[in-house]
Formats: structure tokens, C-alpha cells, sequence
């Protein structure tokens, strides 16, 4: 039995604490699948950090250990290594935790355990594995391109933006570096190919199916789910609040905006929108969804950008509830079909036209939430992709 290191970010792993933390549990119930035995070490990149035992409950199942490490952070020793780091090496000027220090760490835990391969999750674990010119695979778990998502948060000044452009370099660097990569959106699957010349694969999240607790409202809801700590949560629930919700709710007086996840890292102005509204319901973090996804509810997703993956997409057509999306947002999902099991608009403007027309036809939310099931039976499951996963390991780690 081959033995692999799963490096994760420190925290509670679980398919129902946030979008993160489901993406490593579906990654382990695969690995698990194809009879790995797993090492799972969870990296504390920050001082706050604090390794707490119970976050791996859940997991306990899938994997052999599970170990922690507070991460070293040293900068360059000169100024002079320092200007040498952003013109050739972009990687050690962005991320100060390559270093001696932590580069030993790793290559020792490896060869006192006898690891065969190594799977990093997410960008920071990416660069740590990727980097340390390891004797063994390393696959990375591309999660975003940073230097995409950065460019939308606001406007930057002069500095900011070089960082980003070095984050753009270091990114491109670590995708050329590793043996292969995995993401969540196809659209960066691709972009990674292009970029590395090497064959990467696209590995939506996988959820258990479930038969729903709920029975529909008479009336239906609209449903956002995710918490505001995210870009593209934040930012496309407030646009949506801006653009599509006075239209929505003068037209259906009844229905109530459902806003599941919590709003502690809202920005002060969508608080407001989301706390003074009558017809807003925010039912902050909720571990068991089961409790609050009724099917055939209408579900939004209006970030407007074509960026990272949505990893909460497969548990909207799990719990057989209407995707109403911006093209842009889904794109990243092949299986996700206008008309077919899903309502896409080209805008928001177009999503409030959609939403109304949706919102009184019964029929067509029958019809486009027992499709979404379908899809979700056949795409987003452990034993739809775990024959995928074990050829393409199979056929890179050579």
C-alpha cells in the first residue's frame, strides 16, 4: 500500500464547514478510495493558528496520522538577495516560508515515513512541496489563480499591483514545478495545461448524495449560501442586492432571500442591505444544510467573474434546488447546462428578468431540480470520479 502526504491548511475538515474544508474532505474520501494510506500534516502558517485535534474528527477514518507544524517564516538576509528573489526568483520574494528551515522539516518527515507521494492543498502548500525539490510526485491541488482573484478586490496602488504580478510569476513557476495538478474549475484545468504543458485534471468536489429532510414551500425561497470571507460570496451577493433585489421583491412581495453562512466579514454597507430588508432572512453558519435547503427553492450564484472554482455548486443540484447563475460564474463546470438543469444569464440584469419569470413557474422548477439531481448523481459523487483520479495519478506519477 502506497503511502502519501496530504499537506493541509490547519483547521476543521468537513463537508459541511466552508468551501475549503470540503474540498479536502472529498480529496481524502478519494484518496481513501483508491487505498492509499494517508499522512495528513496540517500546516499553522500563522501565529494565531492553533492545531486543535477535534478538526480531524471526520477524518479519522480516511487516514493512517495526522501531525501539525507551525510554519517558519524567514525573509531574504540582504537587500541584495532580496532584489535577486523579485527578479529570478519570484516564489522566495512572495513567500517567505521557502526556507532552509522548513525545507528540512519536510524532506525528513518524508524519508522517516517512507512517503511514496505528496499531495498539497491549495496555493501555500502548493509552493512549500513544490519547491523543495522533493525525490518523489508532488501533486498540487490548485484551489484559484491568486493574482486573478487579487486584481478584483479593489483598486491597487503601484506596489500592490508588482505583487501581483510576482504572485502571476510565482503561480506560473509552481504549475511548471510540480508533477501535476488538480482543480476544481475545468476553465483553470485548462489554463494549467496551457501553462505547465502538462496534463492537469479537472476534479469538481464530490459530496454524498442525500434524500432531502425538507418538503417545498408553497412559496419559494431565493437561497445565497456562503460566507462573506469569500470574494466572490461577498461581492456577488451585494451586487445582487444592488442590481436584481428591488426589482424581485416588488414583483413577488412573499419571497424571502434566504442568506445561509455568515456575514461577520460582510463590508459595513452589505451589512446594512442585509440586516434592514424585512424580506432578507440571514441564517448565518449552518453545519447541517439539510435543515434549511428545501428542493425546489431557487438557488443564486452572482459573482460575475469566470475565477477559482464554486465548490458549493454539486450541494445546490444535491438537495435538488434551481441553479439560477451568471454564465461567467459556472463556467468553470461543463455539466452545468442553460435550460437543461439550470437557468444561466448573461448579467444580472438578465437575472432579474429570469428570477421572475422562475419564481411563478411551478413546472419548470420541478423540471430543472430533478434534472440538477441527475447531473449530481452522475458528476459530483465519489464513485463517479475515483476511476478518473486513479488513472490520471496513475499515468503522471511515473
Amino acid at each position: 500500500m502506497k503511502k502519501i502526504l496530504f499537506i493541509v491548511n490547519n483547521g476543521k475538515i468537513s463537508p459541511n464547514e466552508n468551501g475549503g474544508a470540503a474540498v479536502y474532505f472529498s480529496h481524502l474520501e478519494l484518496l481513501h478510495s483508491l487505498g492509499y494510506k494517508i499522512h495528513l500534516l496540517a500546516v499553522q502558517w500563522g501565529k494565531d493558528n492553533l492545531f486543535i485535534e477535534e478538526d480531524y474528527n471526520e477524518v479519522t477514518h480516511l487516514i493512517t496520522s495526522v501531525n501539525s507544524f507551525r510554519i517558519k517564516h524567514e525573509g531574504a538576509v540582504s537587500k541584495r538577495s532580496h532584489l535577486y528573489h523579485a527578479i529570478f526568483k519570484p516564489e522566495k520574494f512572495e513567500y517567505l516560508f521557502l526556507n532552509k528551515s522548513n525545507h528540512y522539516f519536510l524532506t525528513d518527515f518524508i524519508q522517516k515515513n517512507k512517503i511514496d507521494m505528496v499531495w498539497a492543498e491549495w496555493r501555500w502548500a502548493g509552493f512549500w512541496a513544490g519547491f523543495s525539490k522533493l525525490s518523489i510526485p508532488v501533486f498540487y491541488a490548485h484551489h484559484d489563480w491568486q493574482f486573478k482573484v487579487a486584481k478584483l478586490r479593489k483598486k491597487r496602488n503601484f506596489l500592490e499591483l508588482f505583487h501581483i504580478f510576482q504572485k502571476k510569476r510565482a503561480e506560473y513557476k509552481l504549475v511548471k514545478k510540480v508533477t501535476a495538478c488538480v482543480s476544481g474549475s475545468n476553465t483553470e484545468a485548462n489554463e494549467i495545461e496551457q501553462v505547465s504543458r502538462k496534463k492537469a485534471m479537472y476534479l469538481p468536489t464530490t459530496y454524498a448524495s442525500i434524500e432531502n429532510k425538507l418538503t417545498k414551500n408553497n412559496v419559494p425561497n431565493i437561497v445565497h449560501l456562503g460566507g462573506m470571507g469569500t470574494t466572490a460570496n461577498r461581492v456577488g451577493l451585494e451586487r445582487f442586492l444592488d442590481i436584481c433585489w428591488k426589482e424581485i421583491k416588488k414583483a413577488n412581495p412573499q419571497t424571502k432571500l434566504w442568506v445561509i453562512g455568515s456575514i461577520k466579514q460582510a463590508n459595513d454597507s452589505l451589512k446594512i442591505k442585509l440586516t434592514n430588508d424585512r424580506q432578507i432572512v440571514c441564517k448565518g453558519f449552518v453545519a447541517d444544510l439539510s435543515t434549511v435547503l428545501h428542493p425546489q427553492d431557487i438557488h443564486i450564484i452572482p459573482w460575475e467573474y469566470d475565477t477559482g472554482t464554486r465548490t458549493r455548486l454539486p450541494v445546490i443540484l444535491n438537495y435538488q434546488q434551481v441553479l439560477v447563475a451568471t454564465k461567467a460564474s459556472v463556467a468553470a463546470f461543463p455539466e452545468v447546462r442553460n435550460q437543461e438543469n439550470s437557468v444561466l444569464c448573461d448579467d444580472l440584469d438578465q437575472m432579474t428578468i429570469a428570477m421572475n419569470r422562475l419564481l411563478t413557474n411551478e413546472s419548470e422548477r420541478v423540471r430543472l431540480s430533478n434534472q440538477g439531481k441527475e447531473v449530481f448523481r452522475k458528476n459530483f459523487t465519489v464513485e463517479s470520479r475515483v476511476k478518473q483520479l486513479k488513472e490520471f495519478i496513475e499515468n503522471t506519477a511515473q
